[in-house]
């Protein structure tokens, strides 16, 4: 009899046995499982009860592999929701920061226990912060598959940096505009040097403020007029929706306000066709739509059933 048992377990391969546990685990009884494979339910009862630890290890394997794939995964939507809120276009001309570090602040900030030094804490922060980015970035890029948002977001930061050039550029045109008005009027020039000798400087504001109207003007709000009002005693530009945006600080004087209007508008008009011609506007709206596109991919819809398809650096194996 147990020659017989014998007999009958070496007929049974490993993929017939595979399909006795694959059906064990889909619910099957013992009868459905012996109707499936045409064995006796006895052999099946036996080679279920020979594997049962390998049973549970699968279940437990399957469940740790589901838990650290959602972990993933929550991680992915978490960075991509990050990357999402950094992505935009230059706002002022007071953004000097480069495309890479504007996705330097992207994850929460976790340091090793047991660093007391806080430089030192500070560079393995920034050192943990890059590497992570760097990683969840190239997972994204696996996981989206499609190569048309990569490419979108190179763009971005592509026109990110020039937009950046570009607002160094036209900073140093906007100091020597404004400083060779002020030398051509004598009188104005010794009003301004005088303020200028205040907390506050006259010329860093009138300089700022030019390079703001600019600013503005190319990204859709053009300037209507520059002028001193009497009854505010300030220079104030008027855009096209009739708002008044008011630049220098109140001027007791009627003549030194009219000078400064005069130094604006010259300034003004002067920068504002350098900054067309350098196509900064067209820049800004190819940035707009790069973001759109980067948008769609990074939809954590569309993240989720490629999640199952596609195994990055970064998935649990």
């Amino acid at each position: 009899m147990a020659r017989k048992t014998s007999t009958r377990k070496s007929r049974i391969n490993e993929e017939q046995i595979g399909e006795m546990l694959r059906l064990r685990r889909q619910g099957k009884s013992i009868t459905d499982i012996a109707r499936a494979t045409g064995f006796h339910r006895q052999t099946i009862r036996a080679y279920l009860k020979e594997r049962q630890a390998d049973i549970l290890a699968d279940e437990v394997r399957k469940q740790l592999l589901t838990d650290e794939l959602q972990k993933h995964l929550d991680s992915l939507i978490q960075f991509a929701a990050s990357l999402m809120e950094h992505l935009t276009v230059p706002a002022s001309p007071n953004e000097e920061r480069d495309a890479a570090s504007v996705l330097v602040p992207l994850l929460p900030k976790e340091l090793p226990e047991g660093l007391d030094s806080a430089s030192w804490k500070a560079r393995r922060e920034q050192q943990q912060t890059d590497r992570q980015n760097k990683m969840l970035l190239e997972s994204l890029h696996e996981h989206t598959r499609e190569k048309e948002w990569w490419q979108a977001f190179e763009e971005w930061q592509e026109g990110w940096n020039i937009c950046q050039g570009v607002l160094q550029e036209l900073r140093g045109e906007a100091n020597e505009i404004v400083e060779k008005l002020i030398n051509e009027n004598p009188s104005f020039k010794g009003e301004v040097e005088r303020r200028a000798k205040d907390e506050r400087d006259t010329v860093r504001n009138m300089i700022s403020d030019v390079l703001w109207l600019v600013w503005w003007a190319g990204t859709g709000k053009p300037v209507e007029e520059i002028e001193y009002r009497t009854e505010e005693g300030r220079v104030a530009a008027r855009f096209g929706d009739k708002t008044y945006y008011s630049m220098g600080y109140r001027i007791s004087e009627d003549s030194l306000g009219q000078d400064m209007a005069d130094v604006y508008k010259l300034a003004y008009d002067t920068l504002h066709l350098s900054f067309t011609d350098k196509n900064i506007a067209d820049m800004l709206s190819r940035m707009d739509e790069s973001i759109a596109v980067i948008d769609d991919a990074l939809d954590p819809f569309v993240l989720r059933p490629l999640l199952v398809r596609t195994r990055c650096g970064l998935c649990p194996v």
